[in-house]
């Protein structure tokens, strides 16, 4: 994204996410496995993915307000990704607890 010539601050929660979502896949489907070199990669993943846990929670109030606002203002991805969230969850994303409704209140 550092090599983009324009604003990409909107696409952190989804690459953020979709990093994660990557790893876990990696790690389920390595996890059983006997390989030497898969029990490596299992372990350089593991690693990989609390390193980025460790970034994750430095987000302060502050900026993580930065990143959902610039996210929400983005006039494709707006309130999509975190309805999918609450539909991955089984939420209602018009009930109070929700991704959705708890960013958007925080947003406005």
């Amino acid at each position: 994204m550092s090599k983009r010539h324009t604003v990409t601050l909107h696409h952190v929660i989804a690459v953020y996410n979709d990093m994660f979502d990557d790893m876990d896949g990696m790690m389920q489907a390595l996890a059983k496995k006997k390989t030497q070199w898969k029990e490596d990669l299992f372990f350089a993943v593991k690693l990989a993915r609390q390193k980025l846990s460790k970034y994750c929670a430095e987000v302060t109030p502050t900026t993580g307000m930065l990143l959902i606002s610039a996210h929400i203002l983005h006039p494709f991805r707006k309130l999509r990704l975190f309805r999918i969230w609450d539909m991955g969850m089984d939420v209602n994303p018009e009930d109070e607890p929700s991704y959705t409704t708890q960013y958007q209140e925080a947003f406005l």
